[in-house]
C-alpha cells in the first residue's frame, strides 16, 4: 500500500491501496468561524517515491546557536520552513518537511538525527510519522487540542497540552490564536520558533503580524493577541522564527508586545478617527 501526500498542502495520509477521497484539511467552503480547514483543495496526490525523483534540492540555513531551517525546492504543498533544534540530548525536528529522500534524510542525520518531532499546527504536520520511521519511530507529540486534524494516525503520536519539555531546555507552548492547539518551540538559547502563529511583515524586519486565517488575511482578535503575548511573556526570548523564513534577530520580545500594542489598539477601534 501507499503513503498518500497532498499536494495541495503536503499532509500526508494513510497507507491505502487507492489515493483518499478528499484531505483532512479539505472539508469544503471554511465556515465564518475561520476554523482549520483550508478550503476546497487536494484533488491530486503524490508519493515520497514520486516526490524524491522530481528534479529538487533541500536548501539548508544555519541559524547559529544549534538551529538549522530547511526548505525543498521547488515546494511541495505550503512551502514552508522546517526547524532542527540541536541540543546535547538529541534533536528536535519542528514543523517537519513534507518529503523524505537521501539527500534531506541524510543532512539531518549528518546535524545528528531526530530525537522528538513536533509540529507548530496542524498544516504543519508534513509528513511527521515517516519522519519518526526514518529515524527510530522518534516520538511525535500532537498537541490534543488538534488530534482531530490528524491525517495519518500511529503509536508513536504522544499528545500533549498547554506545555511540554520534550528535551532538556526545549519548551512547547500552546498558545493557540491561528489554530486551537496552535504553539511555538522556545529552545535553551532563546529562539523562538512561532510557526505561524505569529508571521513576519514583508519589508518590515521589525514588525509582525497575529492572523486566524491567513489566506483570507483574518485577524486575531485584541483580546487572543493579548492572551498570546502574556502566555509568552513567562520565557525568555530574543530572536524569532517563523514557518515563512522571517527572522528577528535581536530584540524579539521587545518587537513581538510592540507590534501586539499596535494591533490591539487599531483592531479596538482607538485609531477609528483617522480612517
Amino acid at each position: 500500500m501507499t503513503t498518500w501526500i497532498c499536494d495541495g498542502c503536503g499532509l500526508e495520509h494513510p497507507d491505502t491501496p487507492e489515493p483518499p477521497g478528499s484531505c483532512v484539511l479539505n472539508r469544503g467552503e471554511v465556515g465564518a468561524e475561520e476554523r482549520g480547514d483550508l478550503g476546497p483543495h487536494g484533488q491530486q496526490w503524490t508519493t515520497h517515491a514520486e516526490l524524491a525523483a522530481q528534479p529538487h534540492e533541500t536548501v539548508h540555513r544555519d541559524h547559529g546557536r544549534g538551529v538549522h531551517s530547511l526548505r525543498r525546492q521547488p515546494a511541495v504543498g505550503i512551502d514552508h520552513w522546517s526547524f532542527l533544534v540541536r541540543t546535547p540530548r538529541g534533536n528536535l525536528l519542528w514543523d517537519p518537511p513534507t518529503c523524505l529522500d537521501e539527500q534531506v534524510v541524510g543532512l539531518v542525520r549528518a546535524l545528528g538525527g531526530v530525537a522528538v518531532i513536533a509540529a507548530s499546527h496542524p498544516h504543519m504536520f508534513a509528513a511527521q510519522i515517516s519522519w519518526s520511521h526514518a529515524f527510530d519511530r522518534a516520538p511525535v507529540l500532537v498537541n490534543l487540542d488538534d488530534r482531530e486534524w490528524v491525517p495519518r494516525t500511529d503509536p508513536v503520536i504522544e499528545h500533549w497540552r498547554e506545555h511540554a519539555r520534550p528535551l532538556p531546555g526545549i519548551d512547547l507552548v500552546q498558545v493557540g490564536g491561528h489554530m486551537r492547539g496552535s504553539s511555538v518551540a522556545r529552545t535553551g538559547d532563546g529562539t523562538l520558533l512561532v510557526g505561524d502563529t505569529i508571521t513576519g511583515v514583508p519589508k518590515h524586519p521589525a514588525r509582525v503580524s497575529f492572523t486566524r486565517n491567513y489566506p483570507k488575511l483574518v485577524p486575531l482578535s485584541p483580546a487572543v493577541v493579548r492572551r498570546i503575548v502574556d502566555r509568552l511573556d513567562a520565557y525568555d526570548y530574543d530572536r524569532l522564527c517563523t514557518l515563512g523564513g522571517d527572522t528577528i534577530d535581536r530584540d524579539a520580545k521587545q518587537v513581538v508586545h510592540r507590534s501586539a500594542d499596535s494591533h490591539i489598539r487599531w483592531a479596538s477601534g482607538e485609531f477609528d478617527h483617522l480612517t
